[in-house]
Parts: C-alpha cells; structure tokens; sequence
C-alpha cells in the first residue's frame, strides 16, 4: 500500500484515494459534503474522528472511518 500517492491528492485529485482507502481532509470534508473551513473547525473541536494516520504534516483517515462516522448520523450521532 502507498500513502505518498495520496498526498498528491491534496490538490485536488481524489482517485487515489480509493486505491489506498486514505483521504485527506479536502477528500474527507468532500466526502461529508462540507466546506473545508467547516471540516477544519469540527476537527479542531474534536467534533470529528481523529486521523488515522499521519504522512508528515498532512492527517489521513480510512475511507470507512469517515463512512462510519457519517453512518452514526456524523455530527448529530447518538455520542
């Protein structure tokens, strides 16, 4: 499995994604329907999970992790 691809992807591109299953946050806000402004802000308030994994400064998280959060109902989730 390759992560460098992925940060490629941080312009902009999302195939990439799918071959790893890790998005960054401009994938994962996309994949939550959200503004990047407002993915940032859930995340700084720990209103979304935390990423799964870290290539130098940029946060991953796995496809299912933002699948399963958003399958709880995201932000309005019963936690």
């Amino acid at each position: 499995m390759t992560i460098g691809a992925t940060i490629v992807a941080e312009s902009g591109a999302t195939p990439e994604a799918d071959a790893t299953g890790y998005l960054t946050r401009r994938e994962a806000a996309a994949r939550c329907r959200v503004p990047l402004s407002t993915f940032d802000s859930l995340r700084r308030q720990n209103r979304f999970p935390f990423p799964d994994a870290h290539m130098g400064k940029h946060m991953l998280w796995r496809s299912s992790t933002v699948d399963d959060f958003l399958e709880a109902g995201g932000t309005r989730g019963d936690g």
